[in-house]
C-alpha cells in the first residue's frame, strides 16, 4: 500500500514524550525523508509506537522492516511497519489505536485477528488484507482455519477468504434479542421485526445478519419464518371477541376454493380495518394456519399441505404449469403465483418452462 504515513514500531527510544525526530527511514527499496511521532503507549518506551509521516507515499504494508537513519546517514534503529496507511487521529482515538498496536507487533494469527475485530460487523475481505500484508491468501486461510477452530472467528467465504470475529457475532446475537424485545413492546399486533428493519438497525452485512439469526435460532432465543424474526415465546394478544372473528377468518378461507379469498374479500366480509385484518393473518400464520401467497391471496396451510402431497406424489420428476393446471383444476392465474411459492419453500425449482420436483 502507498501512503505517506504508517504507524510503525520503533526498537530505540525517541527521547522525551512528545518530541518529534527527523530522520530517514530506509527500506528495501531506497530511503525516504520521514517524521517519527511517539504515541507514548506506557512501558513502551524502549520499543515504542510511533506516527511516520513520509514526505512522499512509499509502499510499506505490515512486518515490512525499516532502518532509521540520520541525515548524515548514522543508524539510530530498526523499526517495522505494524499500519499501512493508518486511520488518523480523528478516526481512531489514541487508546484504542495503541491497544490494537500492541496485538499487530505480535504474529500473523494475531494479527489478523486483529483487524478481523477491528472491522466489526463488516468483518474482514480478503481483499483489505491483500493491501494491508504480504501474506499469500493460501496462508491466510490457513490461518483463518485457525482462529475458527480456537473459536474466535468465523469465516463467512473464500477466494478470498471472508470472516467476522466470533466477539462481534457474539455483540451482534446479543443486541438482536435487545431489540426484539423493544420490537414487541412496540408492536405489539405485528408478528415480528421484519428483515429489513434489522439491516438498518444494525448496518450488518446480510451474510453476518444470516448467520446470527442462524445461530439464535439454534439456540432457541429467536425464530425466523418468512423475513419476520421474532422472540420464541412472543404471542400477538387477542381478545375473546378478537378469537371469534379469529375462526371466522379462518373458515372464510378453508372454506372457500382455492386462490379464490383475497384480502379485498375478507376486509368487506368481517368488516375489519386493514390494520385489523393485518394483525388476524399475522396471528393465523403464527399458528400455521394460513400461507399468504403471492400476489395477495390467501392459502389455508391444509390446502398447501394437500397440493405438495399431490405434487411429490404424482411420480413425476418435472412439472409444467399445464400438469399442474390439471392436478389442482386452478387457472394460469393462481397457478404461477402458487408454483412461485412453491420455488420459494424447495418444493419446486424452476428449470425454464418446467420446474424439478424436489
Amino acid at each position: 500500500m502507498k501512503a505517506p504515513m504508517f504507524d510503525a514500531v520503533l526498537d530505540f527510544p525517541l527521547g522525551a514524550a512528545g518530541v518529534e525526530l527527523r530522520a530517514e527511514a530506509v527500506f528495501l527499496g531506497g530511503g525516504v525523508s520521514a517524521r517519527f511521532l511517539d504515541y507514548a503507549a506506557p512501558g513502551r518506551k524502549k520499543a515504542p509506537f510511533v506516527r511516520v509521516l513520509t514526505d512522499r507515499p512509499v509502499d510499506v504494508k505490515w512486518a515490512d522492516p525499516f532502518e532509521v537513519r540520520t541525515v548524515r546517514g548514522d543508524v539510530l534503529g530498526r523499526g517495522k511497519c505494524l499500519f499501512p496507511g493508518a486511520p488518523s487521529s480523528q478516526e481512531l482515538r489514541l487508546a484504542r489505536r495503541k491497544a490494537l498496536l500492541a496485538r499487530l507487533d505480535v504474529g500473523e494469527k494475531d494479527m489478523i485477528l486483529a483487524l478481523a475485530e477491528f472491522g466489526g460487523l463488516k468483518g474482514l475481505q480478503g481483499e483489505d488484507l491483500d493491501d494491508f500484508c504480504r501474506l499469500s491468501r493460501s496462508r491466510v486461510e490457513t490461518l483463518a482455519r485457525a482462529l475458527e477452530e480456537e473459536g474466535k472467528v468465523r469465516i463467512l467465504g473464500f477466494s478470498p477468504v471472508r470472516l467476522i470475529s466470533q466477539a462481534s457475532l457474539d455483540l451482534l446475537r446479543g443486541r438482536i434479542v435487545s431489540f426484539l424485545i423493544q420490537y414487541h413492546k412496540k408492536h405489539p399486533a405485528q408478528r415480528g421485526a421484519p428483515l429489513e428493519n434489522l439491516e438498518t438497525r444494525f448496518e450488518a452485512p446480510r451474510t453476518v445478519l444470516v448467520l446470527a439469526l442462524r445461530l439464535l435460532a439454534k439456540e432457541g432465543r429467536v425464530v425466523e419464518e418468512s423475513g419476520i424474526v421474532r422472540l420464541p415465546d412472543f404471542r400477538i394478544p387477542l381478545s375473546t371477541a378478537d378469537e371469534g372473528t379469529l375462526a371466522a377468518l379462518e373458515a372464510m378461507v378453508l372454506s372457500g376454493e382455492l386462490g379464490s379469498v383475497t384480502l379485498d374479500d375478507i376486509r368487506e366480509k368481517l368488516k375489519l380495518t386493514p390494520l385489523k385484518l393485518q394483525t388476524l393473518l399475522a396471528v393465523l400464520a403464527e399458528r400455521k394456519k394460513i400461507v399468504e401467497g403471492i400476489d395477495g391471496f390467501i392459502l389455508h396451510s391444509r390446502w398447501l399441505d394437500k397440493i405438495i402431497a399431490k405434487v411429490r406424489g404424482s411420480g413425476k420428476r418435472e412439472l409444467t404449469v399445464a400438469d399442474f393446471k390439471v392436478m389442482t383444476g386452478l387457472s394460469r392465474k393462481y397457478s404461477i403465483p402458487l408454483l412461485e411459492l412453491l420455488d420459494s419453500m424447495g418444493v419446486t425449482r424452476r428449470k425454464g418452462s418446467v420446474r424439478d420436483i424436489l
